[in-house]
């Protein structure tokens, strides 16, 4: 246990490299994140993100051999989040989590703190109640009330939900306010199989999922097979073959492994998704959830929500008079 403390806390070494007009061209199979804003790829040592336009590279490694890096998620472009462990990829019963560290990728630093990652920052629970912390040195108090460490926090943006024993509660967090460089247009190349449609563009990659743009027509490939989604306005991996996306008049949840797809008639609005899962409020304000093993979706309110938020077994929303609501799922 007193290895792994200290392994915590003098773990990783951040490289910053001279900016440069573009991004190396690091090899297909080694890119585990890719967009129009920013790319990260995996080499023997670590990681690399590479902020595409200022060309601003830095380097992420393990100051010690035994200890893996491992891409846990990416936040709007920026913030990069990497898990420590020890063990053997290839045997899952032998690996070790040591830790969880969220970077800028802008300019290398890590962000203090730990808990449920946001932009900028975390928010954690415990005996100071439910408390952000982000890397400007802002602290906000989103409920003073003690919470248990293990308390799930739901998130729609800048909107947090979670639940107390007189039900849920809500805020917002006042995000760190950050300008980020203009990206521009990605022509697709040919990567993990997938071979994009001549004059493609790159829209995002999440590893071994490729999502390109063509004029209004937007395509997910996984492995060979090409799956068509119509005019997708927003594109979100939520699961290693899953994407949920939202598009003129309807949300939608795509196994591109297999082309199958769901679609709830939607209004507009953030994407609510998770695992397995997705959420809608159509034009006459009823909100479905539909979890994808069911053969149909599942009515939750009739009488209008907004600011939806869902995870596999539990969707959050405020009613029209701006209470928060929550019921379970199946």
């Amino acid at each position: 246990m007193l290895r792994a403390a200290l392994l915590t806390l003098f773990i990783l070494i951040v490289l910053p490299a001279a900016a440069n007009a573009a991004c190396r061209q690091a090899p297909v199979a080694d890119v585990w994140y890719d967009t129009p804003a920013l790319q990260v790829w995996a080499d023997d040592k670590g990681f690399v993100t590479c902020v595409r336009a200022t060309g601003v590279e830095h380097v992420y490694r393990s100051t010690d051999r035994e200890v893996g890096l491992d891409l846990e998620r990416v936040l709007d472009d920026r913030w990069v989040r990497l898990a420590r462990y020890t063990g053997d990829e290839s045997d899952d019963s032998s690996i070790e989590w040591l830790g969880l560290d969220l970077y800028d990728a802008q300019t290398g630093a890590v962000v203090p703190g730990s808990g449920w990652p946001v932009p900028g920052g975390y928010v954690d629970t415990g005996a100071d109640g439910i408390v952000a912390r982000y890397f400007d040195g802002r602290t906000e108090v989103l409920d003073p009330a003690p919470a248990g460490e293990d308390l799930n926090l739901v998130f729609q943006g800048r909107r947090v939900y979670w639940q107390t024993a007189t039900g849920p509660r809500t805020a917002l967090l006042n995000l760190p306010q950050a300008t980020a460089p203009v990206a521009k247009p990605l022509r697709a190349r040919k990567m993990t199989n997938c071979t994009p449609r001549p004059g493609a563009n790159l829209v995002a990659r999440y590893r071994r999922i490729v999502v390109t743009r063509k004029g209004k027509s937007v395509h997910v490939c996984f492995n060979k097979r090409t799956t068509p989604i119509g005019n997708a306005t927003a594109v979100e991996r939520v699961n290693q073959a899953d994407v949920a996306y939202a598009r003129p008049g309807y949300v939608g949840y795509l196994d591109a492994h297999s082309g199958k797809q769901r679609e709830l008639p939607s209004a507009g609005g953030p994407l609510s998704a998770d695992a397995f899962v997705i959420a809608a409020v159509d034009r006459r304000g009823v909100l479905r959830v539909w979890n994808t093993d069911r053969k149909r979706p599942q009515v939750i309110t009739r009488a209008g929500a907004s600011a939806v938020a869902v995870t596999s077994d539990e969707v959050f929303w405020l009613a029209a008079d701006g209470t928060p609501r929550a019921r379970y799922v199946r």
